[in-house]
């Protein structure tokens, strides 16, 4: 028995020193009941009527097998349309391949470029999966802070590359900030990745949902650098598909049959009748995106005005994504900030665990409706009133 006791068992290294860390703490942390949450990434609408008559009809027709090859033909023909109307790039159901939302197309290429000790460049603060997934390969997402405005500092980006880089990863519009960036920005980061040949890899998850004023550029809209791009997006946002597990992933042509053969090996085929309801989002009325967007700006307006009445808050303008982000005047880290206003029962999200640079910052989410919102901030201002 005191043998048994004292056995420990072997954890593989890489993931032994990712175990923990602010994000699989805060989903690993059970909410208690009546928790208002405003931390969650998901959208509070449900997913619009004719994207699930897709998936049943699907279902009607018997399409409950493995989906073939790369993914449906049907649903990369889609891809294909949606990436040729919205960047005027032209790309082959070939380039394409169905993910389970935007994570395991991440997975993929972050397995396909990175061996144990190189290097990919990350924005701070930024989304906190791509860290996390580095480390667990055994590489280096070395950050690069944003410039004061939280755009990109492009000489920064520049004077971290080393031999070992590998990739440089943006989510645009950014997750947590909401910054949405300038095509200029991004251009100069595509010419940087064409010289040093690397890899621009850029996540879109939030790409349709943006305050006024507010374009997003795509990636792939940069031609001239197509053969260092490399697309990731889910369906999980924009038409609140996040059960739906639907993403997909747009690379040149040398390389998306080797990404695939990566994500096979890490998750099966996705699901046909939920590949049909993503061709039918692509293809069909976008009047629910619209929909969804009218309802972010205004909950986006609600939830910023009720930041900048609470002493110590400064929040961000919201641009895109349906994320404020916050920095506060207060000495406590952010992450104590956080088990504050989580005691006093509101779930929201500390600025570090995006980034060393989201110290003294707080991400909240205005994916829930205005009544979550007015009684999610009002805890907030009680917390910052007793912070003094």
């Amino acid at each position: 028995m005191k043998e048994q006791e004292t056995m420990r068992r072997h954890i593989a290294r890489y993931v032994e020193l990712t175990a923990g860390g602010e994000r699989t703490r805060h989903f690993t942390a059970k909410q208690p009941a009546g928790m208002i949450k405003l931390d969650s990434g998901s959208p509070s609408f449900p997913t619009p009527a004719h994207i699930r008559a897709a998936a049943q009809r699907a279902l009607d027709e018997g399409l409950t097998g493995y989906a073939p090859g790369q993914g449906d033909p049907e649903f990369l023909q889609a891809v294909c349309e949606t990436v040729e109307r919205e960047a005027g790039a032209r790309y082959s159901p070939d380039d394409v391949f169905a993910t389970s939302g935007a994570t395991s197309g991440i997975y993929a290429v972050f397995t396909a470029f990175l061996d144990p000790g190189d290097e990919v460049i990350l924005l701070d603060p930024t989304f906190s999966l791509y860290a996390l997934v580095a480390r667990q390969l055994g590489a280096v997402p070395v950050f690069v802070p944003h410039a004061a405005d939280y755009h990109v500092d492009v000489d920064a980006v520049r004077a971290a590359v080393t031999p070992r880089t590998r990739l440089v990863m943006v989510n645009n519009p950014n997750n947590p900030t909401g910054v949405v960036y300038r095509r200029d920005e991004l251009e100069a980061l595509a010419k940087l990745c064409a010289e040093r040949d690397l890899m621009f890899v850029a996540d879109e998850a939030y790409e349709k949902i943006l305050q006024p004023g507010c374009a997003h550029v795509p990636l792939l809209s940069f031609h001239d650098y197509r053969d260092h791009l490399i697309l990731t997006h889910t369906f999980s946002k924009t038409y609140a598909m996040t059960g739906w597990r639907l993403g997909y992933v747009v690379a040149p042509p040398d390389l998306a049959t080797l990404l695939f053969g990566v994500h096979r090996s890490i998750t099966g085929p996705i699901c046909t009748f939920v590949q049909r309801a993503g061709a039918a989002a692509l293809r069909g009325s976008q009047d629910c995106v619209a929909e969804m967007r009218g309802e972010y700006r205004k909950r986006g307006s609600l939830m910023h005005r009720l930041a900048l009445a609470i002493p110590g808050l400064h929040p961000l303008d919201p641009q895109g994504g349906f994320y404020l982000y916050a920095r506060y005047d207060h000495a406590l880290p952010a992450r104590d900030v956080r088990a504050r206003v989580w005691d006093a029962g509101v779930a929201i999200r500390s600025g570090t665990e995006f980034g060393d640079a989201g110290e003294r910052h707080l991400r909240f989410s205005y994916s829930v409706d205005e009544v979550t919102i007015e009684k999610g901030m009002a805890v907030v201002a009680d917390v910052f009133r007793q912070l003094g």
